[in-house]
C-alpha cells in the first residue's frame, strides 16, 4: 500500500516538473548582482535548480539537528549492550548458585560453627 502510494506522489510530481518545465521554457537572465556573473537559461532550469539546492540545504540543516540524537542513540544502544551482557553473567551466576543449592549443603556447612572461645585457642595455640 505504502509502495502504490510513493509511486503515485511520484508520477504527480513529475507530471508537474514536467508541466511546469514546458510552460516556462522563456529564457532569463540569472545574475548574482555584486558578481560579473549572469547566465542566459530557461526559466524552468532556475526554478528546478532553486527546487534543488532548497532540497539539499534542508536535508543538510536536517542531518545537523539530528546529531544529538545520533548520538543518544549510540549511547543508549552501548548501554543496552552492556546491561545485556551483565544481565547473562547474572544469570550465569544466579544458575551455578541453584545448582550448588540442589547437590546438597557444602561440606562446610555441616560442620559446628566455631565459637568466639575456639577462634582465640586457636590463633594462641
Amino acid at each position: 500500500m505504502l509502495k502504490l502510494f510513493f509511486w503515485i506522489l511520484f508520477l504527480v510530481i513529475a507530471l508537474v516538473v514536467a508541466a511546469l518545465s514546458i510552460a516556462n521554457r522563456e529564457v532569463v537572465t540569472f545574475s548574482l548582482d555584486p558578481f560579473p556573473f549572469a547566465f542566459d537559461l530557461p526559466l524552468y532550469a532556475l526554478l528546478l535548480a532553486a527546487g534543488f539546492v532548497g532540497l539539499i540545504a534542508g536535508a543538510v540543516v536536517t542531518w545537523l539537528r539530528g546529531h544529538t540524537a545520533r548520538h543518544e542513540n549510540r549511547l543508549y544502544k552501548r548501554e543496552v549492550e552492556e546491561l545485556k551482557g551483565k544481565n547473562v553473567r547474572l544469570t550465569r551466576e544466579l544458575e551455578e548458585a541453584h545448582a550448588r543449592e540442589s547437590k546438597g549443603p557444602a561440606p562446610d556447612a555441616l560442620a559446628p560453627p566455631i565459637t568466639g572461645k575456639q577462634q582465640l585457642e586457636h590463633h594462641v595455640g
